[in-house]
């Protein structure tokens, strides 16, 4: 598995994680699956839906679970796109750095059938390129912060982290440096 973003993805996820810093931003993946010729599965994120009406929090962050469906019952009837997942971040918190590690509640209210990005976002103190990092992530700076993303998805019992690959930010290298899924033990 394999979850490429789009430029418009890329630009939703860096916005609505740099508009609320500090606290956690929310919000749902569209596009579509694929499955090439080897039999490898690709999720394409084509763009990002962050939630206006999310309760933010330094910490966490609180959907509406009636919002939620409404959105994406409304998804489904207006568009050719479907539902592949949804995102949110993890901002730094203090002197504590925010990481892409999903934490436990991410773990108990992980969905079945999508894949989850998280977007971890600290106070930057240099010019960082955006490019990939070893464990399938991308990382870069923009306007004085540090983001790191990541994208999980769920096999069998098991939560794993999977490549994630945006040509727009950093390129196709990650196809050559082949990162392996890393797998996170669900309590």
């Amino acid at each position: 598995m394999e979850v490429y973003l789009s430029e418009n993805a890329f630009i939703g996820l860096v916005v609505s994680t740099i508009e609320v810093y500090r606290r956690e931003c929310f919000g749902i993946l569209l596009g579509h699956r694929e499955t090439d010729r080897i039999e490898t599965d690709r999720i394409m994120v084509d763009f990002v839906v962050p939630y206006q009406s999310a309760r933010r929090k330094f910490q966490e962050v609180h959907v509406d679970l009636h919002r939620s469906q409404r959105v994406e019952e409304s998804v489904r009837a207006t568009s050719r796109w479907e539902l592949v997942g949804d995102y949110h971040s993890h901002p730094m918190y203090g002197d504590k750095k925010a990481t892409v590690k999903l934490s436990g509640v991410d773990l108990k209210d992980f969905r079945e059938d999508g894949i989850s990005i998280i977007v971890a976002i600290n106070d930057g103190h240099r010019t960082q390129r955006w490019g990939y990092v070893k464990g399938g992530l991308i990382s870069g700076s923009i306007n004085g912060y540090a983001l790191r993303v990541a994208a999980y998805h769920k096999e069998g019992d098991a939560v794993v982290r999977v490549p994630l690959v945006c040509p727009y930010a950093a390129g196709f290298m990650a196809k050559t440096k082949g990162p392996t899924p890393v797998e996170v033990r669900q309590n």
